[in-house]
């Protein structure tokens, strides 16, 4: 993608031709800005996210992003030249990500995993998560999970099922090369705009086929219509812990607002994110006091005040969840330069 950026400017979507079907028109989006502030917002709104916070690493800032492709498949560019954190409630696709500089750690429900260097990394549709990045520069494919389920039926028996891939999978030299020399062929027939429309979903196709090929994964035997509102259901309920991690609830709350019962509600929870809605919920709180600490000055700031201030009364009981969570304790956390 060698289209300039530019501030302000409205996402450009070029219409598509007499074979394209409307919904798989393609679209180019690119946003700009030299100030802080404007481009966390910027980067708040490309990625859904929310409580992005940049920390300047010296020198002038610039961000840059800019996506092309379709519904089924996108490829984006990112440049971001200072600290960044933030979460995201709720992926909507599986992302393959790889840098040219920098490198982010993104915790999740299961786990946490860093992304450094020009070896790819997936991170799965349907998953929360809290990241910390460097100042970067990035080039991710996001594949709509629908289009990959329909992919995946070709490895499998029975109709589309949910694709759950590991978090986390590092390709080896061997499929690296294969990854690189595919994306090379890929990427021009992906984001070019006058791209036939048979042309583009050709190259999504490889593409989507290789990261089932490179990427552990498994098929989850799940009628699809029934398991699409369980993960609706389930993205409501998440989205709610988001929203009210800073009051008083607890998970009839959540499950109030998901529309099922407790026990259910619990059982999704556990059976998708591998922990409890109480459990989900200390997650984000750590992710919040984290974002909290980062850019925080150590003489002006206690850890046991942000402790208190995300619900958590015990300060030894808080360092290790924090330190089970993000490999280093709040003190260390706020004792960074």
């Amino acid at each position: 993608m060698t289209t300039p950026a530019t501030t302000g400017a409205p996402p450009r979507v070029d219409a598509p031709s007499d074979d394209t079907p409307g919904d798989l028109a393609f679209e180019r989006v690119t946003s700009a800005s030299d100030d802080l502030d404007e481009a966390c917002h910027s980067a708040e709104a490309v990625h859904e996210g929310l409580l992005f916070r940049g920390r300047r690493a010296g020198g002038a800032f610039s961000f840059r992003h800019a996506s092309a492709g379709d519904s089924r498949m996108r490829l984006e560019t990112s440049t971001f030249s200072a600290h960044l954190t933030g979460c995201i409630p709720w992926r909507l696709d599986h992302a393959v990500s790889w840098f040219e500089a920098g490198e982010v750690t993104v915790d999740h429900p299961g786990g946490s995993l860093t992304n450094a260097g020009s070896r790819p990394v997936l991170v799965p549709a349907e998953r929360s998560v809290a990241f910390t990045a460097t100042p970067y520069r990035r080039w991710t494919v996001r594949a709509d999970p629908s289009f990959v389920e329909d992919i995946a039926t070709e490895r499998h028996d029975g109709p589309s099922r949910h694709v759950a891939f590991v978090p986390g999978a590092v390709l080896v030299d061997g499929a690296l090369a294969a990854w690189r020399a595919l994306m090379v062929e890929a990427t021009p027939l992906i984001v070019g705009p006058d791209t036939p429309f048979l042309a583009r979903h050709t190259a999504q196709v490889a593409v989507a086929r290789l990261m089932l090929d490179l990427f552990p994964w498994r098929a989850v035997a799940v009628p699809r219509a029934r398991g699409r509102e369980s993960l609706d259901r389930l993205r409501r309920a998440v989205d709610y812990l988001h929203a009210h991690a800073g009051q008083a609830i607890v998970p009839a709350d959540v499950a109030a607002a998901a529309g099922v019962h407790t026990r259910t509600l619990q059982q999704m929870m556990q059976e998708h994110l591998g922990t409890s809605p109480t459990g989900y919920l200390r997650h984000i709180r750590l992710d919040r006091a984290r974002q909290d600490l980062l850019p925080a000055d150590p003489s002006d700031v206690l850890v046991s005040d942000v402790a208190r201030r995300w619900g958590f009364g015990n300060l030894g009981r808080f360092s290790g969840w924090y330190a089970e969570r993000f490999g280093e304790y709040p003190r260390d956390t706020l004792a960074r330069p």
